[in-house]
């Protein structure tokens, strides 16, 4: 006996609702600290979050030489061609779409080359927490996933970054080609292109470094649960340690 299609009902759908929020922020503001107290926050709450860093993301780029007709500047080059942003937002996609994990390239940052591939391992979570810069350029976060935006001045993020960089072993003169070259003119045109400060749903200004202050929290796009992450997070990064190691980070 053969069923009636149209007395067959379509097993329900059991698989967990996945959601994006974003941390968001020129380089210097904290977005890093940010982004791992939301998964500690997460944690506690008993909430499986993925943290996926734009910076691992990267291509090499040749910043010296250009192909015939290419009068790109280095900020150009860094707005547009250094972060595999379609890679990122494929994965958002699988992500969203219910995958269990994603494969990408490696970016080796010291031989400035890709080496190799890595899994990414979504497993049971529930939300993709996305740290980096340009977030709002990602169409999957910006159609529907939540944004937090770190705001700091540029003067405050220069000096951070100079701290961090040197301390790291780069040399000054290097770190300081690069954010004015490449990091804060490519960051002031995503802010023209994008207006991030206006669009998040939480802003935080943190221009004194340890103490974040909230501008305005948007919770109805939040939603309760991930306003209860947010809210918890915030908290512990007004208490993050003020080393360089852990606060002074992109």
């Amino acid at each position: 006996m053969t069923a009636d299609r149209s007395m067959v009902k379509p097993a329900a759908d059991t698989s967990p609702v996945r959601s994006l929020i974003a941390v968001d922020g020129i380089d210097g503001s904290g977005k890093s600290v940010l982004a791992e107290r939301l998964g500690a926050a997460a944690a506690d709450l008993g909430i499986n979050a993925v943290v996926l860093a734009i910076d691992d993301f990267r291509r090499p780029v040749d910043w010296g030489r250009r192909p015939p007709g290419d009068a790109r500047s280095e900020a150009d080059l860094y707005y547009e061609e250094y972060y595999d942003l379609p890679l990122l937002d494929q994965c958002l996609a699988a992500f969203l779409g219910g995958d269990a994990s994603v494969e990408i390239p490696v970016f080796d940052s010291a031989a400035h080359r890709l080496d190799g591939r890595r899994t990414i391992v979504f497993g049971a979570a529930t939300v993709a927490i996305v740290e980096g810069v340009f977030a709002l350029r990602l169409a999957n976060l910006a159609a529907g996933g939540a944004l937090i935006y770190v705001r700091t001045s540029f003067a405050a993020a220069r000096e951070r970054i100079v701290r961090r960089d040197t301390q790291r072993g780069r040399d000054r003169g290097d770190v300081i080609h690069r954010i004015t070259a490449r990091y804060f003119p490519a960051q002031e045109r995503y802010l023209r292109e994008f207006d991030p400060l206006i669009r998040a749903d939480v802003l935080v200004d943190h221009e004194i470094l340890g103490a974040p202050r909230i501008v305005h929290l948007r919770s109805e796009h939040l939603g309760p649960e991930l306003s209860a992450v947010v809210s918890r997070a915030l908290r512990a990064f007004a208490t993050a340690p003020r080393s360089p190691a852990a606060s002074e980070v992109a």
